[in-house]
């Protein structure tokens, strides 16, 4: 039965390990498909190149130092005074505390021990004044004429009963 089976590689269409390598070394190699250069040949390239510094338009730290120097010093465009030229200016100017008509704290207070007491100025009674006049006033319940709970209670038992009444009333009807 075994013999009568199919040999795999007969099924499959591949190269053998040999055959691959000898397909291969008749391919073209990379190397030959790129055009570069080699190192020496690319360093003689970019020396010929135009250095970038000789395309910029820029003055060395020297030329630009001499140039700062010939400009106008900045002190000598602005209109202005020195420290001391301003302390003497402000020294001549009239000081605040002049200007400010106002007293002094013995002025003020003794202005307003002049004044009037603020109580002699409310017409107001003491509370003890005030107890005494309330004492004397008449007392709200001597202003009601109404009746005690004691004496309510006796006006209503003299009164009929409701079911008194009811039976006074039945009785009638019979």
């Amino acid at each position: 039965l075994l013999l009568l089976k199919a040999d795999k590689s007969e099924l499959i269409d591949a190269y053998s390990k040999t055959e691959d390598d000898e397909l291969l070394a008749l391919k073209l190699n990379i190397s030959d498909q790129i055009d570069a250069y080699n190192k020496t040949e690319a360093d003689t390239l970019l020396d010929e190149k135009l250095n970038i510094s000789d395309q910029i338009d820029a003055y060395t730290k020297t030329e630009d130092d001499e140039l700062l120097a010939l400009k106008l010093n900045i002190s000598y465009q602005i209109d202005a005074y020195t420290k001391y030229e301003d302390d003497a200016l402000l020294d001549d100017k009239l000081n605040v505390s002049d200007q400010i008509d106002a007293y002094t704290k013995q002025e003020d207070d003794a202005l307003l021990l002049l004044k009037a007491d603020k109580s002699e100025l409310i017409d107001a009674y003491t509370k003890t004044e005030d107890d005494e006049l309330l004492a004397l006033k008449l007392n709200i319940s001597d202003q009601i004429d109404a009746y005690t709970k004691t004496e309510d209670d006796a006006l209503l038992d003299d009164k009929l009963n409701i079911s008194d009444q009811i039976d006074a009333y039945t009785k009638k009807r019979r």
